[in-house]
């Protein structure tokens, strides 16, 4: 099967969040994840009543304490049938790994990029064995899966360009 077309098998809606910091050098907000011992952006399964927009926030504030919905674009009423949501930085579809009694399947990730104020945060033991800040370059030393890796790069490197700073 070529790269370009759709994965086959079992979708989840899921959300991403690059949380990253508003001044330079540029970190990256990364949290060790207990379950695949990699370092990953916050994020997780969309929830039933949930759209892909308010998973990001609650996601998000579940494993780091932080509160992104002011540093994210609003959604906005186009009439009152319809609300037009911000639209997230990347679609990704990822295969993820069978484990356990849980067959492989696949995240539909809608991957959202904030930038905020470096702080202090905390993470959910029972999830994460940490959290912290990471420069690009202390990324490239720490386990974490190919397409962050690449994501961050990406993020970081736009993040240069558009502030001028390269």
């Amino acid at each position: 099967m070529s790269k370009e077309n759709p994965l086959k098998g079992e979708k989840h809606y899921t959300s991403t969040v690059f949380v990253i910091t508003d001044i330079h050098p540029r970190k990256v907000l990364l949290i060790h994840h207990r379950k695949l011992d990699k370092w990953m952006p916050p994020g997780g399964h969309q929830e039933d009543f949930e759209n892909p927009y308010q998973t990001a926030i609650r996601e998000t504030k579940e494993e780091t304490n932080i509160d992104i919905t002011e540093h994210l674009p609003k959604p906005k009423s186009i009439d009152d049938r319809a609300l037009s949501l911000p639209l997230p930085r990347h679609i990704l579809e990822e295969r993820i790994d069978a484990r356990g009694d849980q067959p492989e399947h696949y995240h539909l990730d809608m991957i959202y990029v904030v930038a905020v104020s470096q702080q202090q945060v905390t993470h959910r033991e029972s999830e994460s064995h940490s959290i912290g800040w990471f420069t690009q370059e202390e990324t490239t030393r720490i386990p974490m899966f190919e397409n962050v890796a690449i994501l961050i790069s990406s993020i970081l490197s736009e993040e240069k360009q558009e502030s001028g700073t390269e």
